[in-house]
């Protein structure tokens, strides 16, 4: 599903731009602009003004320290019970954003338990926002508890800390399929694939570079970006065959290497419909992501 933009009214533009510039400001004034942006939330009775606080909230939050960072999440799943779906898909969105590359183990658990009560939300985009990111949380959840466990394991070798951090940046499509779903179906993908490689910590979204650099240092980590497309998806008779390709760039986002990943899906018995067809290319999709990320596998083998 892909994420409403919402158009600024010129009449809040300047409020806007302000919000912009607390978000960048220095340091030492955080706990103010985070207090003065939680109470704007709670009491602006404009829904778009509350939109955009929330999004200010999320731009600082991506770089916040723990106490920081928790104020900021519980005011975000408090605006998920605004009276206003805007504002409640704005909140489950930054939730969902943070969830992906932010939020620590100890974090993830309330707002997985947040998003699964949008559930019951009277509002359609609301509830379909919430219930596709639950999967990915959850999958990220597990790794960030093994990896505290010391429980992620190769092959019974033993634990295999963290190396690499993979940051999936967003991913074209180029294929012609005729459907606009494929690039956050591949994107979607390679998160999930990436998180079975050992040594390798996935992330769906991309940091900025002097952070990426800050995080990279305290962690004794090195990290790639993914960048690419999907360059074809094909059918010949009861076969359909999907070609990903992907550029891998380091953290300052210099090119690294090239690969590509091909993948088919092939009905056994029958004919392959057309109400077939969307399944099929989506099979051959993940099967393009899996065989792209195996050569990455394999490029990062050769780097330890």
């Amino acid at each position: 599903m892909r994420v409403k933009r919402m158009r600024v009214p010129p009449a809040i533009v300047g409020w806007v731009v302000a919000a912009a510039a607390l978000a960048s400001a220095a340091p030492a004034g955080a706990d103010e602009r985070v207090a003065y942006l939680i109470e704007t939330i709670e009491e602006s009775l404009n829904y778009r003004v509350r939109v955009q606080t929330i999004q200010s909230l999320e731009q600082i939050a991506v770089t916040a320290s723990a106490d920081t960072l928790g104020p900021i999440v519980e005011a975000l799943k408090k605006a998920l019970r605004d009276t206003n779906a805007l504002v409640r898909y704005a909140a489950a969105s930054s939730l969902i954003g943070l969830g992906r590359s932010t939020l620590r183990s100890t974090d993830l658990p309330g707002v997985i338990g947040a998003l699964e009560a949008l559930a019951a939300d009277p509002d359609p985009d609301v509830k379909m926002l919430a219930g596709d990111a639950l999967t990915g949380l959850r999958t990220r959840l597990g790794q960030l508890q093994a990896a505290v466990s010391g429980s992620a394991t190769s092959g019974g070798a033993g634990p295999v800390p963290a190396k690499f951090y993979v940051a999936v940046g967003p991913l074209g499509d180029s294929s012609g399929a005729g459907r606009d779903d494929l690039d956050d179906l591949a994107r979607e993908y390679f998160v999930a694939e990436l998180a079975s490689v050992p040594g390798v910590e996935p992330h769906a979204e991309v940091p900025a570079i002097d952070a990426f650099e800050r995080e990279l240092r305290r962690r004794s980590l090195t990290g790639f970006v993914l960048q690419g497309s999907v360059v074809e998806m094909s059918r010949d008779g009861n076969a359909v065959s999907a070609t990903v390709s992907i550029l891998v760039l380091d953290h300052q986002h210099n090119l690294r290497v090239m690969l590509r990943g091909q993948g088919n899906a092939i009905r056994r018995s029958g004919a392959l419909t057309d109400a077939d067809l969307p399944g099929a290319q989506v099979d051959a999709l993940r099967a393009a992501v899996r065989a792209s990320v195996a050569s990455l596998a394999g490029y990062l083998r050769g780097l330890r």
